[in-house]
């Protein structure tokens, strides 16, 4: 009996492992959208079952970086300026109702740690983790766990455009000093000057992600 769950927590482990490998791999460009995925290469290049592999691919599915299809099998997700429309669409509507709470709580503790994550990143996808993490800040404030799970999932969706659009410009210090910004406009409490300054954030972030499925 024990010995049957052993081997369960096991594989687990190595699916999650081999998932986390893929996952750089995406995010640092190797793997181009649209590119296929088979389970029996991976598991070959990984020396897994394909069992394993199919797991791996199943969860990175689940967070929108890959895409499975009956015809076509596993592809890397390969995202359009509508799908680019409508997360923006949604992250306004997200951002805005966490915005709205945190002119009032004024503790943009959690904004600030997340800044200061971005100016240490060394690499593209920390930069867009970092990044992530300031923005789902934001939505936290309202305190509707609901409201986060779905910023979630639309930055999920863009993940590998925005780290094609931050690849495209490699000017980290731009999006810190960016980031600051909003930041600031925030912790100041003028309402106007905060919903201002996001509003110019968020267009200028969906014109890098779509200037970049445009390019593709």
């Amino acid at each position: 009996m024990m010995s049957g769950v052993t081997l369960r927590v096991a594989r687990a482990s190595t699916s999650a492992m081999l998932a986390n490998l893929l996952r750089d791999e995406l995010l640092s460009g190797a793997l181009p959208p649209g590119a296929p995925l088979r389970d029996t290469e991976l598991a070959e290049r990984a020396n897994v079952s394909r069992g394993t592999a199919r797991e791996a691919l199943a969860e990175l599915a689940r967070e929108g970086l890959v895409v499975q299809t009956l015809h076509r099998g596993v592809r890397v997700a390969s995202p359009t300026e509508a799908d680019v429309a409508d997360v923006y669409g949604a992250r306004r509507v997200l951002e805005g109702a966490g915005l709205e709470a945190l002119l009032v709580s004024r503790d943009v503790r959690a904004l600030s740690a997340a800044v200061d994550r971005l100016a240490a990143a060394r690499s593209v996808p920390e930069g867009v983790e970092a990044d992530a993490a300031f923005h789902l800040a934001i939505v936290a404030a309202t305190g509707v766990e609901r409201l986060v799970s779905a910023a979630e999932r639309a930055l999920r969706e863009v993940r590998l455009v925005l780290c094609a659009a931050d690849r495209a410009t490699a000017d980290l210090g731009a999006q810190v000093a960016g980031h600051r910004e909003l930041l600031e406009a925030i912790a100041s409490g003028d309402a106007a000057v905060a919903r201002s300054a996001l509003e110019a954030h968020l267009a200028h972030g969906e014109d890098r992600a779509r200037a970049v499925v445009a390019g593709r």
